[in-house]
């Protein structure tokens, strides 16, 4: 073999061994961001599967019944140990990082739509649509409800926050009031 023949070697086993983790980790980031989406949509289930004072076995039990069907099995595990180890709640920062391993070249970003209430998954789509027409394909969008925004919604992408809330409305006029008087 010749020294063009040995780097085209190692070439070609770079590009396969790149294909193969890009592929484990989108299968990953599938599934997770599966898992999140329903998270998002029921956060008393984040709480409670996140909640140290219950067994680990119940939570685990609630987990499973959260999954959705045909999830991997590696996924699954994976699942468990946050939910027994109580760290579920890192399940975005999770996602955010696996996307950035898998996507090198891409400027990866996350973007956190949060509301008082549940987005239905059409307005879900809706959002991410815009968010990617502007932003790029590479962002992660994630939902999150908070009661406290009343009205609304906050969104921030990266360090960029845009509070469209209707709590952070009465908050900014009730500044301006403090500052006339």
């Amino acid at each position: 073999m010749t020294l063009a023949q040995s780097s085209k070697s190692v070439e070609l086993v770079q590009k396969y061994a790149e294909a193969a983790y890009q592929l484990t980790a989108l299968g990953w980031l599938d599934d997770l961001k599966a898992v999140r989406e329903r998270l998002s949509a029921a956060p008393e289930l984040l709480g409670a599967l996140s909640d140290p004072e219950q067994p680990a076995e119940e939570r685990q039990a609630q987990l499973d019944q959260t999954l959705p069907a045909g999830i991997r099995p590696d996924v699954r595990e994976f699942l468990n140990i946050l939910v027994r180890e109580g760290h579920l709640g890192l399940l975005d920062g999770v996602i955010t990082s696996i996307n950035k391993l898998a996507n090198p070249d891409a400027a990866a970003q996350s973007a956190t739509v949060t509301a008082a209430v549940p987005f239905t998954r059409e307005e879900q789509e809706t959002f991410r649509q815009r968010l990617h027409s502007k932003y790029g394909d590479h962002l992660d969008v994630t939902f999150r409800v908070d009661s406290g925004v009343l009205g609304g919604v906050i969104l921030q992408v990266g360090d960029k926050v845009v509070d469209g809330s209707l709590a952070g409305r009465l908050t900014a006029l009730h500044d301006r009031l403090l500052a006339i008087h």
